[in-house]
């Protein structure tokens, strides 16, 4: 396994300066973002398909630090009701994939999106159908005509390019949860595989080894690492979906955190082992969103706790019992 960092926490800066203080904590692997709800801080992917000397200039930041790119992330809603804002999305989607398959890179990290309620919506509508009866029709409308469709013809694209595309489970979008990313992996089949995320898993109530358990070695594609930390207090008042907005820190009931902040090592040591028994043994990156930290003291803390948990040889061939050539009368 590789220690990786997701670059979203460097966004302040630009890229080369992002890449050096990466470099700096000893990192070289790394996973860039742009395109999508990303600003173009470190790089446009639509620019970058379209201009092939950028695109050099943009692989050259990489390779003269040492470093590699692990995965291209590109989180936009491509099943967004305003046809500007799918339209978008979809671009960088695409944008993004020809530039990954340009630079030999396999993984591009994507969240599956969420549609309207109905042709007629002007905003998403995150539904569960669980709940009531009467949200089924609009729910199927939502698979049979919007996700489906789309991340068919996406699979395709990605396809093209020799790229997987690792989707991350996450509230508030179409694959939020085991099952909902069965039913589409069953339909898309193998371009498709997961990015486990623990931190999106944790605050849905999902135990991450329960999923990576589950999954295996044909469905995971990608991993990050982000920890979260809960409130008793405000889950006993608010639950863990609580109205609040995204930044009332002090009204939330949990709040994403570097490593360790939330979970203790154990759980850390238990997950790296979960993968590797589902036959996961690639990067593990970092992502930093911790609010009370800063950026080089969230990421020095979280790659602190990856050194401590994470195996750094590969994984052995078989039973380390079966290398010897035991006589019978040796085990009597």
């Amino acid at each position: 396994m590789e220690i990786g960092l997701v670059l979203v926490g460097y966004m302040d800066r630009p890229l080369p300066n992002a890449l050096d203080v990466t470099l700096a904590h000893g990192i070289t692997v790394v996973e860039p973002c742009g395109g999508g709800h990303f600003p173009d801080t470190h790089f446009s992917p639509e620019r970058l398909a379209k201009d092939p000397q950028a695109l050099k200039s943009f692989a050259r930041e990489f390779e003269d630090r040492g470093m590699r790119i692990a995965a291209f992330a590109c989180h936009g809603n491509p099943l967004h009701p305003d046809s500007g804002r799918r339209t978008t999305s979809r671009k960088s989607f695409e944008a993004t994939c020809q530039i990954a398959g340009e630079l030999g890179v396999t993984k591009v990290d994507v969240l599956s999106g969420v549609p309207g309620g109905g042709p007629q919506d002007r905003v998403p509508n995150w539904i569960i159908n669980s709940i009531f009866p009467d949200f089924q029709k609009a729910y199927e409308w939502q698979w049979n005509e919007q996700l489906i469709p789309y991340w068919t013809e996406a699979a395709e694209t990605a396809e093209k390019h020799g790229v997987t595309i690792c989707m991350e489970p996450h509230g508030g979008d179409m694959v939020y949860d085991t099952d909902t990313f069965l039913r589409l992996r069953n339909i898309i089949g193998p371009t498709l595989r997961i990015n486990v995320d623990p931190s999106h898993l944790f605050w849905l109530g999902i135990d991450p080894l329960r999923m990576v358990s589950d999954l295996g070695p044909e469905m995971i594609g990608y991993a990050t690492v982000k920890d979260v930390v809960f409130r008793k207090d405000e889950i006993a008042r608010n639950g863990l979906l609580p109205g609040c907005n995204y930044a009332d820190w002090d009204k939330r009931s949990w709040t994403y955190r570097a490593l360790g902040y939330g979970h203790p090592e154990e759980f850390w040591r238990r997950f790296v082992s979960a993968l590797r028994l589902a036959g996961y043994d690639e990067e593990l990156a970092i992502e930093i969103e911790d609010p009370y930290l800063t950026r080089d003291d969230a990421v020095r803390v979280s790659l602190d706790m990856m050194l401590r948990v994470m195996p750094r040889d590969p994984q052995p061939a078989g039973n380390w019992f079966d290398a010897y050539e035991w006589k019978a009368a040796d085990i009597e």
